[in-house]
Protein backbone atom coordinates (compact mmCIF):
# COMPACT_ATOMS: atom_id res chain seq x y z
CA UNK A 1 0.00 0.00 0.00
CA UNK A 2 1.26 3.47 -0.85
CA UNK A 3 0.97 5.37 2.35
CA UNK A 4 -0.61 8.46 0.30
CA UNK A 5 -2.63 6.32 -1.96
CA UNK A 6 -4.11 3.48 -0.39
CA UNK A 7 -5.85 0.66 -2.43
CA UNK A 8 -8.84 -0.49 -0.28
CA UNK A 9 -10.44 1.03 2.53
CA UNK A 10 -13.04 -0.28 4.66
CA UNK A 11 -15.52 1.90 7.13
CA UNK A 12 -17.28 0.43 9.91
CA UNK A 13 -20.52 1.96 10.70
CA UNK A 14 -22.70 4.12 8.70
CA UNK A 15 -23.70 7.14 10.82
CA UNK A 16 -22.43 10.28 10.52
CA UNK A 17 -18.98 9.55 11.35
CA UNK A 18 -18.40 6.89 9.18
CA UNK A 19 -19.86 8.55 6.09
CA UNK A 20 -18.17 11.61 6.70
CA UNK A 21 -15.22 9.45 6.30
CA UNK A 22 -16.34 7.86 3.19
CA UNK A 23 -16.92 11.45 1.47
CA UNK A 24 -13.81 13.12 2.30
CA UNK A 25 -11.59 9.93 1.49
CA UNK A 26 -13.16 9.49 -1.99
CA UNK A 27 -12.78 13.03 -2.80
CA UNK A 28 -9.05 12.78 -1.51
CA UNK A 29 -8.44 9.71 -2.36
CA UNK A 30 -10.46 8.84 -6.07
CA UNK A 31 -8.35 5.46 -7.80
CA UNK A 32 -9.40 4.11 -3.74
CA UNK A 33 -11.84 1.71 -3.53
CA UNK A 34 -14.20 2.42 -0.49
CA UNK A 35 -16.30 0.24 1.02
CA UNK A 36 -18.92 1.15 3.90
CA UNK A 37 -19.58 -2.03 5.61
CA UNK A 38 -23.40 -1.49 8.44
CA UNK A 39 -25.37 -5.01 10.01
CA UNK A 40 -28.08 -2.25 10.42
CA UNK A 41 -28.05 -1.63 6.37
CA UNK A 42 -28.45 2.24 5.27
CA UNK A 43 -29.68 4.48 6.63
CA UNK A 44 -28.98 2.53 9.79
CA UNK A 45 -31.33 3.76 12.64
CA UNK A 46 -28.79 4.72 14.65
CA UNK A 47 -27.58 7.95 17.06
CA UNK A 48 -27.22 10.11 13.88
CA UNK A 49 -30.29 9.16 12.78
CA UNK A 50 -31.86 10.58 15.89
CA UNK A 51 -30.34 13.49 16.13
CA UNK A 52 -31.41 16.73 16.03
CA UNK A 53 -28.84 18.57 13.69
CA UNK A 54 -28.15 21.78 15.11
CA UNK A 55 -24.85 23.00 14.39
CA UNK A 56 -24.15 25.42 17.10
CA UNK A 57 -20.68 25.76 18.16
CA UNK A 58 -20.92 28.72 20.16
CA UNK A 59 -24.12 27.35 22.15
CA UNK A 60 -22.66 24.47 22.71
CA UNK A 61 -19.93 25.73 25.35
CA UNK A 62 -21.17 23.91 28.47
CA UNK A 63 -20.39 20.79 26.45
CA UNK A 64 -17.62 21.65 24.19
CA UNK A 65 -14.76 23.55 24.80
CA UNK A 66 -13.77 26.93 23.19
CA UNK A 67 -10.92 24.96 21.30
CA UNK A 68 -13.66 23.32 19.16
CA UNK A 69 -15.21 26.37 17.85
CA UNK A 70 -12.88 26.46 14.57
CA UNK A 71 -13.92 22.79 14.15
CA UNK A 72 -17.39 23.07 14.64
CA UNK A 73 -17.21 26.78 12.15
CA UNK A 74 -15.17 24.13 9.48
CA UNK A 75 -18.11 21.35 9.43
CA UNK A 76 -20.76 24.09 9.11
CA UNK A 77 -18.62 25.65 6.09
CA UNK A 78 -18.80 21.94 4.87
CA UNK A 79 -22.67 21.39 4.96
CA UNK A 80 -23.12 24.79 3.34
CA UNK A 81 -20.83 23.35 0.31
CA UNK A 82 -22.38 20.09 0.28
CA UNK A 83 -25.78 21.90 0.43
CA UNK A 84 -25.26 24.22 -2.75
CA UNK A 85 -23.87 20.87 -4.32
CA UNK A 86 -26.94 18.71 -3.46
CA UNK A 87 -29.71 21.55 -4.30
CA UNK A 88 -29.75 21.42 -0.41
CA UNK A 89 -32.20 18.31 -0.36
CA UNK A 90 -31.67 18.18 3.52
CA UNK A 91 -32.62 21.32 4.90
CA UNK A 92 -29.52 23.31 5.77
CA UNK A 93 -30.08 26.63 6.93
CA UNK A 94 -27.51 29.57 8.82
CA UNK A 95 -30.16 31.57 10.06
CA UNK A 96 -28.10 31.28 13.34
CA UNK A 97 -29.49 30.19 17.41
CA UNK A 98 -31.58 31.96 19.54
CA UNK A 99 -31.87 31.34 23.47
CA UNK A 100 -34.86 32.50 25.26
CA UNK A 101 -35.55 31.85 29.18
CA UNK A 102 -39.01 32.33 30.65
CA UNK A 103 -38.96 35.36 33.79
CA UNK A 104 -38.11 33.10 36.57
CA UNK A 105 -35.73 31.65 34.84
CA UNK A 106 -33.55 35.08 32.81
CA UNK A 107 -30.63 34.23 35.48
CA UNK A 108 -29.63 31.54 33.44
CA UNK A 109 -29.86 33.75 30.36
CA UNK A 110 -27.57 36.14 31.98
CA UNK A 111 -25.49 32.55 33.08
CA UNK A 112 -24.97 31.71 29.34
CA UNK A 113 -23.65 34.98 28.12
CA UNK A 114 -20.65 34.60 30.96
CA UNK A 115 -20.27 31.36 29.54
CA UNK A 116 -20.49 32.07 25.27
CA UNK A 117 -16.76 33.07 23.97
CA UNK A 118 -16.11 36.80 23.94
CA UNK A 119 -15.90 36.29 20.00
CA UNK A 120 -19.68 35.84 19.75
CA UNK A 121 -21.81 36.26 23.30
CA UNK A 122 -25.04 37.72 20.99
CA UNK A 123 -27.14 40.24 20.43
CA UNK A 124 -30.58 41.20 22.06
CA UNK A 125 -33.01 41.19 19.76
CA UNK A 126 -36.34 42.20 19.55
CA UNK A 127 -38.66 38.66 19.23
CA UNK A 128 -41.26 40.58 17.18
CA UNK A 129 -39.05 41.34 14.03
CA UNK A 130 -37.01 37.74 15.08
CA UNK A 131 -39.43 35.09 15.69
CA UNK A 132 -42.53 37.30 15.84
CA UNK A 133 -45.04 34.17 17.12
CA UNK A 134 -43.31 34.50 20.19
CA UNK A 135 -43.61 38.27 21.38
CA UNK A 136 -45.21 38.63 25.07
CA UNK A 137 -43.54 34.93 25.75
CA UNK A 138 -40.10 36.34 26.23
CA UNK A 139 -38.83 40.20 27.58
CA UNK A 140 -35.44 38.30 26.18
CA UNK A 141 -33.71 36.85 23.41
CA UNK A 142 -30.16 36.40 22.33
CA UNK A 143 -29.56 35.76 18.69
CA UNK A 144 -26.05 33.94 17.96
CA UNK A 145 -25.14 34.34 14.32
CA UNK A 146 -23.17 32.01 12.11
CA UNK A 147 -25.12 28.97 13.66
CA UNK A 148 -26.92 26.83 11.69
CA UNK A 149 -28.95 23.48 11.59
CA UNK A 150 -30.18 20.58 9.04
CA UNK A 151 -31.94 17.33 8.77
CA UNK A 152 -30.05 15.03 9.93
CA UNK A 153 -31.95 12.02 8.40
CA UNK A 154 -31.94 14.16 4.63
CA UNK A 155 -28.20 14.95 5.02
CA UNK A 156 -27.61 11.37 5.31
CA UNK A 157 -29.42 9.94 2.66
CA UNK A 158 -27.75 13.21 0.23
CA UNK A 159 -24.20 11.89 1.44
CA UNK A 160 -25.33 8.12 0.69
CA UNK A 161 -26.47 8.93 -3.04
CA UNK A 162 -22.97 11.06 -3.32
CA UNK A 163 -21.19 8.18 -2.10
CA UNK A 164 -22.87 6.06 -4.77
CA UNK A 165 -21.98 8.11 -7.70
CA UNK A 166 -18.51 8.45 -6.26
CA UNK A 167 -18.13 4.45 -6.80
CA UNK A 168 -17.91 3.68 -3.22
CA UNK A 169 -19.98 0.31 -1.97
CA UNK A 170 -22.40 0.05 1.02
CA UNK A 171 -22.73 -3.86 2.38
CA UNK A 172 -24.86 -4.74 5.79
CA UNK A 173 -22.05 -7.69 6.38
CA UNK A 174 -18.39 -7.78 5.71
CA UNK A 175 -17.08 -9.86 2.31
CA UNK A 176 -15.29 -12.61 2.13
CA UNK A 177 -12.90 -10.99 -0.30
CA UNK A 178 -12.34 -7.90 1.02
CA UNK A 179 -8.75 -7.27 1.87
CA UNK A 180 -8.41 -3.72 2.89
CA UNK A 181 -5.70 -1.79 3.26
CA UNK A 182 -7.16 0.65 5.92
CA UNK A 183 -10.17 -0.14 8.31
CA UNK A 184 -11.55 3.05 9.32
CA UNK A 185 -13.42 1.73 12.49
CA UNK A 186 -16.86 4.16 13.09
CA UNK A 187 -19.15 2.03 14.95
CA UNK A 188 -19.94 3.93 17.69
CA UNK A 189 -21.37 2.37 20.85
CA UNK A 190 -20.87 -0.87 18.66
CA UNK A 191 -16.94 -0.48 19.02
CA UNK A 192 -17.18 -1.03 23.33
CA UNK A 193 -15.71 -4.71 22.98
CA UNK A 194 -12.36 -3.01 21.19
CA UNK A 195 -12.64 0.19 22.98
CA UNK A 196 -13.96 0.20 26.28
CA UNK A 197 -14.05 3.48 27.47
CA UNK A 198 -16.75 4.32 25.00
CA UNK A 199 -20.09 4.47 27.01
CA UNK A 200 -23.85 5.25 26.12
CA UNK A 201 -25.38 8.57 26.80
CA UNK A 202 -29.24 8.60 26.25
CA UNK A 203 -31.06 11.41 24.06
CA UNK A 204 -34.79 11.75 23.95
CA UNK A 205 -36.59 13.63 21.26
CA UNK A 206 -40.00 13.97 19.75
CA UNK A 207 -41.08 15.10 16.80
CA UNK A 208 -44.32 17.12 16.13
CA UNK A 209 -46.19 18.94 13.48
CA UNK A 210 -47.92 22.23 14.30
CA UNK A 211 -49.46 23.77 11.09
CA UNK A 212 -50.12 27.30 13.43
CA UNK A 213 -46.49 27.68 14.75
CA UNK A 214 -43.86 28.83 12.29
CA UNK A 215 -39.65 29.18 13.60
CA UNK A 216 -37.03 30.01 10.94
CA UNK A 217 -33.87 28.78 13.25
CA UNK A 218 -33.25 26.74 16.61
CA UNK A 219 -34.53 27.79 19.46
CA UNK A 220 -32.90 26.99 22.83
CA UNK A 221 -35.28 27.03 26.46
CA UNK A 222 -32.85 27.82 29.36
CA UNK A 223 -34.77 26.13 32.27
CA UNK A 224 -33.25 24.83 35.45
CA UNK A 225 -34.29 21.10 34.81
CA UNK A 226 -34.98 20.32 31.61
CA UNK A 227 -33.57 22.66 29.08
CA UNK A 228 -35.17 22.21 25.64
CA UNK A 229 -34.00 22.73 22.25
CA UNK A 230 -36.85 22.87 19.28
CA UNK A 231 -34.99 22.43 15.69
CA UNK A 232 -37.83 23.55 12.60
CA UNK A 233 -38.24 21.52 9.81
CA UNK A 234 -40.23 21.48 6.50
CA UNK A 235 -43.85 21.51 6.25
CA UNK A 236 -44.39 22.63 10.27
CA UNK A 237 -42.52 19.79 11.98
CA UNK A 238 -40.18 20.31 14.92
CA UNK A 239 -37.76 18.37 16.36
CA UNK A 240 -37.90 18.89 20.12
CA UNK A 241 -34.77 17.42 22.18
CA UNK A 242 -34.01 18.00 25.94
CA UNK A 243 -32.31 15.10 27.96
CA UNK A 244 -29.04 13.45 28.53
CA UNK A 245 -28.96 10.22 30.56
CA UNK A 246 -26.46 8.13 31.46
CA UNK A 247 -27.73 5.46 30.31
CA UNK A 248 -27.53 2.99 27.53
CA UNK A 249 -31.67 2.23 27.15
CA UNK A 250 -33.16 2.89 23.95
CA UNK A 251 -36.45 3.94 25.69
CA UNK A 252 -38.37 6.95 25.87
CA UNK A 253 -39.68 7.11 29.72
CA UNK A 254 -42.81 8.82 31.25
CA UNK A 255 -41.08 11.17 33.12
CA UNK A 256 -39.09 12.55 30.11
CA UNK A 257 -41.78 12.58 27.39
CA UNK A 258 -44.27 14.74 29.57
CA UNK A 259 -41.10 17.02 30.59
CA UNK A 260 -40.37 17.13 26.35
CA UNK A 261 -44.33 18.18 26.24
CA UNK A 262 -44.67 20.24 29.05
CA UNK A 263 -42.04 22.86 27.79
CA UNK A 264 -42.68 22.67 24.56
CA UNK A 265 -46.48 23.57 25.34
CA UNK A 266 -44.93 26.86 27.38
CA UNK A 267 -43.79 27.74 24.00
CA UNK A 268 -46.27 28.52 22.50
CA UNK A 269 -50.51 27.37 23.33
CA UNK A 270 -50.61 25.78 19.83
CA UNK A 271 -48.65 22.71 20.61
CA UNK A 272 -51.92 21.72 22.39
CA UNK A 273 -52.84 20.53 19.97
CA UNK A 274 -49.68 19.85 17.80
CA UNK A 275 -49.71 16.52 15.94
CA UNK A 276 -47.21 14.03 17.07
CA UNK A 277 -45.78 12.07 14.63
CA UNK A 278 -42.90 10.56 16.73
CA UNK A 279 -41.05 10.00 20.08
CA UNK A 280 -37.61 7.91 20.22
CA UNK A 281 -34.61 7.51 22.23
CA UNK A 282 -31.13 7.51 21.10
CA UNK A 283 -28.04 5.88 22.84
CA UNK A 284 -24.75 7.97 21.78
CA UNK A 285 -21.26 7.20 22.48
CA UNK A 286 -19.10 9.08 24.65
CA UNK A 287 -15.56 8.81 26.24
CA UNK A 288 -14.97 10.20 29.69
CA UNK A 289 -14.36 13.45 28.64
CA UNK A 290 -16.94 13.80 26.27
CA UNK A 291 -14.89 14.40 23.76
CA UNK A 292 -14.45 12.84 20.39
CA UNK A 293 -10.91 10.92 20.05
CA UNK A 294 -9.02 9.77 16.93
CA UNK A 295 -7.10 7.02 17.38
CA UNK A 296 -4.72 4.63 15.21
CA UNK A 297 -3.63 1.16 16.12
CA UNK A 298 -1.50 -0.29 12.93
CA UNK A 299 -3.60 -0.57 9.80
CA UNK A 300 -6.89 0.63 12.49
CA UNK A 301 -7.89 4.11 12.38
CA UNK A 302 -10.79 4.59 15.18
CA UNK A 303 -12.99 7.70 15.11
CA UNK A 304 -15.32 7.68 17.92
CA UNK A 305 -17.14 9.61 20.67
CA UNK A 306 -19.18 12.59 19.38
CA UNK A 307 -21.49 12.41 21.98
CA UNK A 308 -23.71 15.28 21.24
CA UNK A 309 -21.82 16.25 18.24
CA UNK A 310 -21.98 14.16 15.12
CA UNK A 311 -22.69 16.72 12.63
CA UNK A 312 -21.50 19.52 14.35
CA UNK A 313 -17.92 17.97 14.26
CA UNK A 314 -17.76 14.76 12.02
CA UNK A 315 -16.63 16.64 8.62
CA UNK A 316 -13.62 18.27 10.25
CA UNK A 317 -12.82 14.87 12.28
CA UNK A 318 -13.20 13.45 9.06
CA UNK A 319 -10.63 15.59 7.25
CA UNK A 320 -8.32 14.92 10.07
CA UNK A 321 -8.79 11.73 9.35
CA UNK A 322 -7.85 11.72 5.81
CA UNK A 323 -4.72 14.09 6.94
CA UNK A 324 -3.39 11.13 9.10
CA UNK A 325 -4.10 8.81 6.04
CA UNK A 326 -1.86 10.73 3.63
CA UNK A 327 0.47 11.89 6.03
CA UNK A 328 -0.37 15.81 5.51
CA UNK A 329 -0.93 18.12 8.39
CA UNK A 330 -3.86 19.63 10.45
CA UNK A 331 -4.05 22.35 12.63
CA UNK A 332 -7.22 20.67 14.27
CA UNK A 333 -6.04 16.94 14.56
CA UNK A 334 -4.63 18.08 18.20
CA UNK A 335 -8.41 18.40 19.40
CA UNK A 336 -8.84 14.81 17.95
CA UNK A 337 -5.58 12.68 18.11
CA UNK A 338 -5.29 12.47 21.84
CA UNK A 339 -1.83 10.61 22.32
CA UNK A 340 -0.60 12.61 25.32
CA UNK A 341 -1.90 13.44 27.99
CA UNK A 342 -4.57 15.24 28.71
CA UNK A 343 -2.73 18.05 30.62
CA UNK A 344 -0.65 18.99 27.67
CA UNK A 345 -3.64 20.35 26.14
CA UNK A 346 -5.25 23.24 27.93
CA UNK A 347 -7.66 24.19 24.50
CA UNK A 348 -9.37 20.68 25.98
CA UNK A 349 -10.39 22.14 28.92
CA UNK A 350 -14.03 23.53 29.55
CA UNK A 351 -14.88 27.30 30.36
CA UNK A 352 -17.28 27.59 33.21
CA UNK A 353 -19.07 30.46 34.75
Amino acid sequence: MSKNHPQNITILGAGIMGLSCAYTLSKAFPKTNITIIDPAGFPPENASYMAGGMLAPYCECDHLPPAYIPAGLESIKFWHEFSKQTGNTFEFAQEGSLIVAHNEDRHMLERIKTVLPAENRGTNVDLAQTEPLLTGKFKDALLIEGEGHLHPRKAMDALGKALNKMGASFADKKAQNLNPDLTIDCRGLFAQDDDPELRGVKGEILIVRNPDFTLKRPLRLMHPRYPLYIIPREDNIFMIGATIIESADDFVSLRSGLELMSALYSLHPTFAHAQMIEMKAGVRPAYPDNLPRITREGDIIRANGLFRHGFLLAPAMAACVRDLIAGTKNDMSALFIKDQKDEDYPQRRRKTA
